[in-house]
């Protein structure tokens, strides 16, 4: 490992731990807001497993607990479910390990945070690795520098201790956008299935595979014509195309087959279960966040949003940053609009071009203070986390 990855490693490291024992001590002092937690471990409930199991966890439990790691109700169709088959596994493992003959709560948490973990701690590596390669001009040290503000300033530090999305879904995701530009397009094409299995808009990383397989070689050439080897790029481009949306696909087919003609979706021109589950049990939609009893949630990611999209008017887009520009645009436009807002603030640490404005423009005074609010409202998320109170 190169003396970066290194050090990228190790601030991870330092910043996790800060931030989890900020989290089990808070945990340990403070009460929770919502005993939901306390109630379902019974016995099981400690500092620990109490930390871990809060918000999305408890939907992903759920499935997990479950023998094959389905939905057993509808809301539950929210969730992708690569996670749920992760806790499960982790938890599989801790009872053989315990010879145990029983699959217990607190095994499939503990066991699966662990390994969350480790799987997000790649993530400010892949950052940096992909910023090798979409800059490739950039010094080791200048590529390092956005890598190394993600490790220590993630706006919300909680999501990257548990078995949540955003542990799994980042790493994956800057992982899969890397490959493909590295021209590793069958290990890119099973990166991004595991990606997609975690989250929804994971289905988003086929453009990745369109743009740098078969688009970027017409924008380069500045000729209308075939790239060489036509045949191979569209056969990898709709691999990847295709695995960055089997897991959306099939959970929609899943819940069709099992709700419909029933639900009202089933009668829709696109009858899918995943925006009827959002709008119903989410309240998502077009706007529909935008209400009064929602400024808190606006104020308190509004630097995620304001640095975004100043991130988007930089004016020396190449054509190998291109594609990461347009998802992040795209994923402001569908947080801001149709998402619950808040949800930025995990979001934030799969955007690459948010920490790239950051590291090139520390001596603008909206850089710094975005390092110093991320800081500081990091600890506060851990607070909030332990305690059970939003935002989730």
């Amino acid at each position: 490992m190169k003396k970066w990855e290194k050090e990228i490693i190790k601030t991870t490291i330092k910043c996790k731990a800060v931030h989890a024992s900020i989290v089990l001590v808070a945990s340990a002092i403070l009460s929770s807001f919502d005993t939901s937690a306390e109630i379902l471990l019974g016995s099981q409930t400690n500092a620990l497993t109490r930390s871990i199991l809060r918000w999305d966890v408890f939907h992903f439990l759920s499935r997990a607990m479950n023998s094959y790691g389905g939905w057993r109700s509808e809301h539950e169709i929210a969730f992708m479910p690569g996670i749920p088959l992760l806790m499960r596994g982790c938890g599989l493992v801790m009872a053989t390990i315990r010879d145990a003959h029983t699959l217990t709560l607190s095994d499939t948490l503990i066991a699966s945070a662990f390994l969350a973990n480790l799987i997000s701690l790649l993530a400010p590596l892949e950052l940096y690795r992909l910023t090798r390669v979409v800059y490739p001009h950039y010094t080791p040290a200048q590529a390092a520098a956005p890598a190394l503000l993600m490790a220590a300033c993630p706006p919300s530090p909680p999501s990257l201790l548990v078995p949540y999305t955003e542990a799994v879904y980042t790493p994956l995701a800057l992982m899969t956008a890397r490959m493909v530009a590295e021209g590793s397009w069958l290990t890119a094409s099973l990166v991004a299935f595991a990606a997609a299995s975690t989250r929804a808009n994971g289905c988003l990383l086929a453009g990745f595979f369109l743009y740098e397989i078969l688009i970027r070689p017409i924008l380069e050439t500045r000729r209308l014509c075939f790239p060489p080897r036509i045949i191979n790029r569209i056969a990898f481009a709709s691999l990847g195309t295709i695995a960055s949306f089997a897991p959306l696909g099939y959970t929609q087919t899943e819940a069709y087959a099992r709700l419909c003609p029933q639900a009202p979706f089933c009668t829709r021109t696109l009858p899918l279960a995943y925006s009827y589950v959002q709008g119903k049990y989410w309240d998502n939609g077009l706007l529909r966040y935008w209400n009064v009893s929602q400024i808190p949630n606006f104020l308190i990611s509004l630097p995620v949003y304001v640095v975004g999209i100043v991130a988007i008017c930089n004016p020396r887009i190449t054509l190998r940053a291109l594609p990461h520009y347009v998802l992040h645009t795209l994923t402001l436009i569908l947080l801001l609009c149709f998402s619950n807002v808040q949800i930025a603030l995990r979001f934030a640490t799969a955007l690459p071009p948010l920490w790239w404005w950051v590291a090139a423009h520390t001596d603008s005074r909206l850089a710094r203070s975005f390092v110093a609010w991320s800081r500081l409202w990091g600890c506060v998320a851990c607070v909030l986390w332990a305690a059970f109170l939003p935002p989730a």
